[in-house]
């Protein structure tokens, strides 16, 4: 059927090779005490583990998504092509979610329909990160409290701090700049 044929893993063996090649997107869990559970949604560069752009609401649709995807674009202007890979979530298969990648000239690839999570292992490894290293260290009450241990997390530690063997024990920053300057 159609929706078998759209689903199509395009990263599975492709060299990944530079930056703003291949973006992963997933949504995370993050529970409060007094407010309930938050959704943090994040678009990493495949390439350098840098986390793009993210947001944490308090649901998990489509145009929260696309939220968060067009601060990503906003904020890195990629090249036609680039190919953005999630799991199959409901959201990420909208109608409105793909018309809206045609239309930024962006590629869907979708982990197999028979896959395991290492389909999206890069994205599944800065949200296991995140919690570990931040999200269970302290008690969450607040909405206010859930967003400041992300934010400080991702752009006080993670983006600029945290090194990553598969870069060469660089911190996505870092390793963003070695390749810019060549």
């Amino acid at each position: 059927d159609s929706e078998k044929r759209n689903i199509v893993n395009l990263i599975k063996d492709l060299d990944v090779n530079h930056i703003n090649q291949v973006w992963t997107t997933d949504i995370t869990y993050i529970h409060t005490i007094y407010e309930g559970t938050f959704y943090l949604i994040s678009f990493l560069d495949f390439f350098s583990k840098k986390v793009v752009a993210w947001g944490l609401f308090d649901h998990q649709t489509t145009d929260q998504i696309l939220l968060v995807l067009e601060q990503a674009l906003k904020k890195r202007n990629p090249s036609p092509g680039l190919i953005i890979h999630s799991d199959k979530g409901p959201q990420l298969r909208s109608k409105k979610y793909r018309i809206f990648l045609k239309d930024h000239y962006l590629v869907f690839s979708y982990t197999s329909l028979d896959h395991s999570c290492d389909e999206n292992a890069a994205q599944e490894s800065f949200h296991s990160l995140l919690k570990k290293e931040a999200i269970y260290q302290t008690k969450l009450y607040t909405f206010e409290d859930a967003y400041r241990v992300c934010f400080d997390y991702i752009e006080g530690f993670y983006n600029p701090v945290r090194i990553h063997s598969s870069i060469g024990y660089l911190s996505p920053d870092q390793f963003e700049k070695k390749v810019e300057m060549g």
